[in-house]
């Protein structure tokens, strides 16, 4: 052990002038450089050559590299091999990584430390470096101040190397310019011969060190003109750590600690040095990965994800192979939801946060700006994943605005003539065969609210469960709740142009041979439901006010569309009219408050809808036509005003928010179907559309209402009706409390039709049965109720299911686990007695009813409700055999009297009209 209090006495004598990266020298630098050495001469026991040997020694230089530092040939070597000295023995004999108080230094001596190291890295480091380094400012005043030896710059990387880990000398960054010198060191030794020690010397900068001082040092020796070798050096040290782990982020984090550049020239920069030609495939990929993770890093930094951002699309640019590494992994993104890997019933697949963080990572990705994101092609694939994620979010949440965002992007960059229709086309025809395949939810996938306010779990539905794709519906509402009022046009006039080639393609009236069940469900898509789906989204943006006023600015295009429309009159007419009634009130709507469509090349439009009054017989068709002459006639005459006056005010007020507003709505639109107002019965359509939309109101007030409004709807369209109510019932996706108050609707609606609705028995049957089978408690015991109601007025007509009927109350008897169920189950036996006029009619199904009536009535251990039902309906039969019974007696009692008239009467006067003979 040495005396280090005699070593730091020495420090505190020396003076260190370039000490704290002075740039300034004193005026007599060569008198304070011998002041120094004089100093250290006085304090060492040692001489100088056996302070060079136990140096060498230490730290590893052979006889050969130690005869070659001569301290005799300079003061300056003399002085750098006495201060490394004295370094070298403080380092070694204080323990600086100890945190026992035995081991402690005052701040005063870690400060004479710090100045010893700063001066030995002036002297040692800075003034023998490669010539050209001294072509820089920042090293020009250190040229030849030492003699240039190779010997002595290695043993002083060496002592460099060794005195960096010392964490207590990097206090305020006082070790900055002393990595920086010893960096330069290493390369211009290593011009020279390439020692092993040097590499490790690297590494250690690398590792050890700051990484982004390590590239802010590259960068800086990079700037000064050298000679190819170096330069060469330098730039293998810049793309080796680049692509090593953590090299992008340290680079872009070098880069904008550059004072006076904005972010988008540090970006520029970046991209500019990281995604160029000449880097291997693998290296590409690699950095690719880091690119990525740094942009997932700093998902709320938008600088830095400007960066990113733009890298990545340069690196996309590049090749093809990197266009498919970066779909690859941005497939893989949603890999969690597209493909889960186990489905596992009530498995939490993703949490609420990090859907919203990787929405939030493809909203900066494709959306940051026009020139920085990637293109918007590779957001063809995922829209059905989008929309459906879009649908399943709550309202207020950010996410659905940014998914919105990506949507709207996707769309608006598609060209408008082609490729924006085969989108839409694909989109709502759900091709699913073709290339890119789409990329969409499992269909055991579903979102559900979470506990938390506006919050969402990602979870595996039970095995029964089926996805519902209704793009009609999520489409429009997305692209309305957006100001992209262009593109709405844009996506209008494209499905309505899809419409219009749906109706050129007649289908034969033989169908070919369908093998599989999914050949039938895609026949059944494209001739039906398609059709269906985009009436409906023509619907909903034709409500978009702003619509208009775009399409203002197409009137050409919308007008061809409209006549190539209006020549395709199906020559079955029942089949298209419902279709065509609809596109005329589109139309209405589009006209009536639209004076530039009104003038604008309406002539060729006067002679299509003339011709279709003409050819068409149905009524509804010809007040639509009568309606739309009107408005192409120019100006609206004062009587036409007032017709389509009271209409209008009852569809605002039904379109309101309030309760008391949409109920009064309602009252008049009733009014308006029961006085068979024109206007209000060629916009029929459009009535049960809101209808629809206002049943879903959570208030009892307004639904309640609803349902009359229904039941004033069935006068008009019975099976328009019937058939809608019944789809909505029997849609598995909406909500149970909606589905419950169409099921009351349905009920009214048939009971309002009376008996006459047994032209829609199969329907109303079918529905209620399909809903008796449904794993919801609740949802099955009101399908038994509302058939209770529907067996009772329709009993007359239920022999063809009466044994799926049995069954069905059967199975629920027995193997169901839901009491209320099982009451309605009963009612309905009950209610099907109830309903039966002549027992005669229906002998084969009253046995096997009075059997499990009567078994439910004796059974002690049955629920008191059921056992109640039971009785009732044994009541009612036996009343309706009493009847039957009474009647038969009554029959045979009777006695027939043939009187002959004017013979022996006790009037004689004959009266006139009447016949020969009566019968009593």
């Amino acid at each position: 052990m040495v005396n280090t209090a005699k070593y730091f006495a020495l420090l505190e004598s020396l003076n260190f002038e370039k000490a704290l990266a002075k740039q300034a020298t004193c005026s007599n630098a060569t008198g304070y450089l011998e002041g120094n050495l004089v100093i250290l001469q006085k304090y060492a026991k040692l001489n100088l050559q056996e302070q060079l040997h136990e140096l060498c020694t230490d730290y590893g230089l052979n006889p050969e590299q130690q005869s070659r530092i001569d301290p005799a040939v300079d003061p300056s070597i003399s002085y750098i091999v006495r201060l490394q000295h004295v370094i070298h023995l403080l380092t070694k004999n204080i323990n600086f990584h100890s945190d026992a108080k035995e081991d402690l230094i005052s701040v005063a001596h870690l400060k004479l430390c710090i100045q010893a190291t700063q001066e030995l890295s002036y002297y040692g480091l800075r003034c023998q470096l490669h010539e050209d380094f001294y072509k820089s400012p920042i090293f020009n005043e250190a040229k030849g101040k030492v003699p240039a030896n190779p010997a002595l710059l290695l043993l002083s990387i060496k002592i460099f190397v060794n005195i960096l880990p010392i964490r207590q000398f990097h206090i305020a960054n006082s070790m900055e310019l002393v990595q920086r010198d010893l960096l330069a060191a290493i390369l211009s030794l290593r011009i020279q011969e390439d020692y092993p020690e040097l590499s490790s010397a690297i590494s250690y900068l690398w590792e050890q060190e700051s990484k982004s001082d390590f590239f802010r040092h590259v960068l800086l020796l990079k700037a000064t003109p050298l000679c190819a070798p170096l330069a060469k050096l330098l730039h293998h040290q810049l793309l080796e750590k680049l692509h090593s782990p953590q090299g992008f982020a340290s680079f872009v984090e070098a880069l904008q600690q550059t004072p006076n550049v904005s972010p988008s020239r540090n970006a520029e920069i970046v991209a500019g040095i990281v995604a160029r030609k000449g880097f291997t495939q693998s290296a590409q990929e690699k950095m690719i990965q880091q690119v990525l993770e740094y942009c997932r890093f700093y998902l709320q930094d938008a600088d830095k994800l400007c960066v990113g951002i733009l890298t990545l699309r340069r690196f996309y640019d590049l090749s093809e192979r990197n266009q498919k590494v970066i779909e690859e992994i941005l497939s893989n993104h949603w890999k969690t939801l597209i493909e889960p890997e186990d489905l596992i019933a009530g498995l939490i697949l993703m949490d609420h946060q990090e859907l919203c963080n990787r929405i939030l990572f493809w909203q900066h990705l494709f959306c940051s700006s026009s020139v920085a994101c990637l293109p918007s092609n590779l957001l063809i694939e995922y829209l059905p994943l989008l929309l459906q994620l879009y649908d399943g979010l709550p309202l207020e949440l950010p996410a659905r605005n940014q998914i919105s965002g990506l949507v709207s992007r996707c769309l608006d960059n598609r060209e408008r003539e082609k490729e924006l229709p085969a989108v839409l086309q694909r989109l709502f025809s759900w091709e699913i065969d073709e290339e890119p395949a789409w990329k969409c939810l499992h269909p055991r996938v579903l979102l559900l609210p979470s506990s938390e306010k506006n919050e969402i779990q990602i979870k595996v539905a039970p095995s029964e469960y089926q996805v519902d794709h209704d793009m009609a519906r999520i489409l429009p509402g997305l692209l309305t709740s957006t100001s992209h009022n262009a593109l709405i046009c844009n996506v209008f006039l494209a499905l309505l142009g899809f419409m219009v080639k749906l109706l050129k393609e007649k289908s034969s009236s033989s169908v070919d041979f369908i093998s599989t069940e999914s050949e039938l469900k895609d026949f059944l898509h494209s001739k039906y439901q398609l059709k269906l789906d985009l009436l409906i989204a023509l619907n909903q943006l034709v409500a978009h006010q702003p619509l208009r006023v775009q399409l203002a600015m197409h009137t050409k295009e919308f007008v061809v569309i409209l006549k190539d429309l209006l020549q395709q009159r199906s020559e079955e007419e029942e089949t298209a009219v419902h279709i065509l009634l609809l596109i005329l009130n589109l139309l209405h709507e589009l006209i009536e408050s639209s004076e530039e469509l009104q003038l604008s090349e309406s002539r060729e439009l006067k002679e299509q809808l003339l011709l279709l009054k003409s050819e068409s017989r149905n009524s509804l068709i010809q007040q639509s036509v009568e309606a739309l002459l009107n408005l192409l006639q120019g100006a609206w005459r004062p009587s036409d005003s007032l017709k389509t006056q009271p209409f209008q005010k009852a569809r605002s007020l039904i379109e309101k928010k309030e309760s008391h507003l949409q109920v009064y709505g309602i009252q008049l639109m009733m009014d308006l179907l029961h006085k068979k107002d024109p206007t209000t019965m060629s916009q029929s359509h459009l009535v049960i559309a809101l209808a629809l939309t206002t049943l879903k109101d959570k208030e009892s007030y307004t639904f309640l209402n609803c349902v009359r409004l229904f039941v004033a709807l069935v006068h008009v369209m019975e099976s328009e009706v019937l058939e809608k109510l019944s789809d909505e019932y029997l849609s598995e996706t909406a909500e149970l409390d909606y589905r419950l108050v169409v099921g009351e609707a349905i009920l009214k609606v048939s009971q309002e039709i009376g008996p006459l609705c047994y032209r829609y028995k199969g329907v109303l049957l079918n529905c209620f049965m399909h809903g008796a089978r449904s794993p919801l408690h609740e949802f099955r015991m009101s399908a038994f109720a509302n058939l209770a109601q529907l067996c009772r007025l329709l009993a007359f007509q239920v022999h063809n299911f009466f044994e799926e009927l049995l069954q069905l109350v059967n199975n629920e008897l027995t193997s169901g686990g839901y009491v209320p169920s099982k009451r309605a189950a009963v009612l309905v036996l009950a209610e099907l007695l109830n309903g039966m006029e002549n027992l005669l009619d229906y002998q084969d199904m009253l046995l096997p009813v009075y059997r499990l009536l009567k078994t439910i009535e004796a059974s002690e251990s049955c629920d008191p409700q059921m056992r109640q039902h039971a009785a009732n309906g044994l009541k009612i039969l036996n009343e309706k055999c009493r009847e039957l019974i009474q009647t038969s007696l009554e029959e045979r009692s009777l006695q027939k009297q043939i009187k002959v008239l004017g013979i022996k009467d006790s009037n004689p006067t004959p009266r006139k009209n009447r016949h020969i003979l009566e019968l009593n």
